[in-house]
């Protein structure tokens, strides 16, 4: 089943035009990263929308023929300049053999252009939403800088990001998987990049299973055919009794979450929001609380309550709950307990499976996949890093193409060698095999392909930063209901100075 083929799913995708229209700068911007510094706001009120170039009349994009100096994939931009030009790039630090790659591709453009020198600065992956705030606040942001396409809407409002679309060729951008690429756009204009595909499933351990004596989870990629969460909370409950029977004792049924910075509320995107927004229908009449629960904000973005407090959201976190009220995974951040064959379920994405088939990679067990618990769907958020091109870049044109080049083709499929992830593009998955042949790529394929988008709105930066403590709070004890409640009231309060 495609993207379009489920009920709602495309007006789930739908821009607030309220919110669109109204926001100020200043709002949107101060919002960014969850923090209040006192040094960002007062110069987010000195950056003049008017000083703003836009794409047009900063390198009227689309002039030229093509005649590039080396394959700049998807990029339809003039031709670069020959004057001397610095880009400056911000992106998350990844090990060093990936480091190393990205290195590789930058020596490959600077050969090509040698009259361009690339400078980057690599930070933790957790600081960059809150590097952006102070970089843009300052007026001198890097001229490429990682973002996330769930925080599209504000990149757009704020004037953070350059609009893409007369940079890249319409091929490039229809190659995108659909649902990432409507999240990372605003009126039919791409304002960021999707660098990769989040997929997020379960992967067991086959030995642990047999040895408590419970049937594994069926090992499909039609997402329908996975456990519901009943399903799965009782064979989660028979593996740790089953073991303690046998006298294993140190070992979880589930590992603990390995999204953002570990355990409990560590990320309500990518992670805890699955137990939520499966609850919803994506065939519920617009405006019902199914629907709304799937959305997770009204149509307007505006408001959250009525959509993340609704009885289906509420039996969502009971459930999620009850996987630490019964110490079925730890309550708080442990590191690598699949991998180390402690846990005998984790939650992942397809990096997994291709850590696990790279030489000394194997586990010391017995592994399978399996779709996320179902509720009324199999739910993912399509949440991607996706670098964006800052609006006031000196050098939009050279910009573009740099990070054109980064994603053509050859350079992508090295990336998700080495990397592991899921490719943003069909054209990409199509030329690896094991997307077609092996069930566990086949069933990322099938995630990545029925994903949601994070809830659309402009003050997503507020919103999660109010979910993830509510999601711990409910791990650690609290009454989902009433903290769902108050979720809703403070994040609608916040959402009210982008009207």
């Amino acid at each position: 089943m495609s993207s379009h083929d489920l009920p709602g799913k495309k007006s789930g995708l739908a821009d607030p035009p309220s919110l669109l229209n109204n926001p100020s700068r200043r709002s949107v911007l101060g919002a960014i990263a969850g923090v209040g510094s006192a040094v960002a706001a007062s110069a987010l009120l000195s950056v003049s929308p008017l000083s703003l170039r836009t794409a047009a009349a900063a390198a009227m994009p689309g002039t030229s023929k093509g005649g590039y100096k080396l394959d700049l994939g998807g990029y339809r931009g003039p031709e670069l300049a020959t004057e001397p030009v610095t880009l400056r790039f911000m992106r998350q630090d990844y090990p060093p053999e990936l480091n190393d790659l990205i290195n590789s591709v930058y020596a490959k453009f600077t050969a090509a252009y040698p009259n361009i020198t690339i400078k980057e600065e690599r930070v933790p992956y957790g600081d960059l939403p809150k590097k952006v705030q102070v970089y843009v606040a300052s007026g001198s942001a890097p001229d490429i800088m990682m973002g996330r396409n769930d925080f599209t809407l504000a990149y757009h409002a704020g004037k953070i990001a350059l609009p893409l679309q007369d940079y890249f060729t319409p091929e490039y951008v229809a190659d995108i998987f659909d649902n990432a690429r409507e999240a990372a756009s605003v009126d039919n204009n791409l304002y960021c990049v999707p660098w990769e595909t989040n997929t997020v499933f379960m992967y067991f351990n086959r030995d642990l299973f047999e040895k408590a004596g419970v049937a594994t989870p069926p090992e499909v990629s039609d997402l329908t055919k996975g456990w519901s969460f009943d399903e799965y909370l009782d064979a989660l409950r028979r593996v740790k009794s089953g073991l303690a029977t046998k006298g294993v004792t140190d070992v979880w049924a589930l590992a603990a979450s390995p999204y953002g910075n570990g355990g409990p509320g560590s990320n309500y995107t990518q992670m805890e929001s699955i137990w939520v927004r499966a609850q919803g229908d994506p065939a519920a009449p617009k405006g019902s609380p199914g629907y709304l629960t799937l959305m997770g904000i009204s149509d307007d973005g505006r408001k959250t309550t009525g959509a993340i407090d609704t009885p289906e959201a509420i039996q969502g976190m009971k459930n999620y709950q009850a996987l630490f009220k019964e110490g079925l995974t730890p309550t708080g951040a442990v590191a690598h307990q699949f991998e180390a064959g402690v846990a005998a379920t984790v939650f992942g994405g397809i990096n997994e499976a291709n850590l696990f088939s790279l030489p000394g990679g194997a586990p010391a067990f017995k592994w399978g996949a399996t779709p996320a618990p179902r509720g009324k769907l199999v739910f993912n958020a399509n949440t991607s890093d996706s670098p964006m091109v800052w609006a006031k870049a000196p050098h939009p044109a050279e910009a573009a193409a740099l990070l054109a080049y980064m994603c053509n083709d050859a350079n992508r499929i090295d990336f998700h060698r080495v990397w592991g992830s899921m490719p943003a593009r069909k054209s990409l998955t199509d030329q690896i095999p094991k997307y077609k042949t092996d069930q566990p790529y086949q069933l990322a394929a099938a995630v990545g392909a029925n994903s949601y988008s994070a809830p659309r709105t402009v003050g997503y930066f507020d919103y999660f930063n109010v979910m993830n403590p509510t999601v711990k709070d409910i791990a650690l004890g609290a009454d989902p209901a009433q903290r769902l409640k108050a979720a809703a009231t403070r994040i609608d309060a916040l959402l009210r100075k982008y009207t």
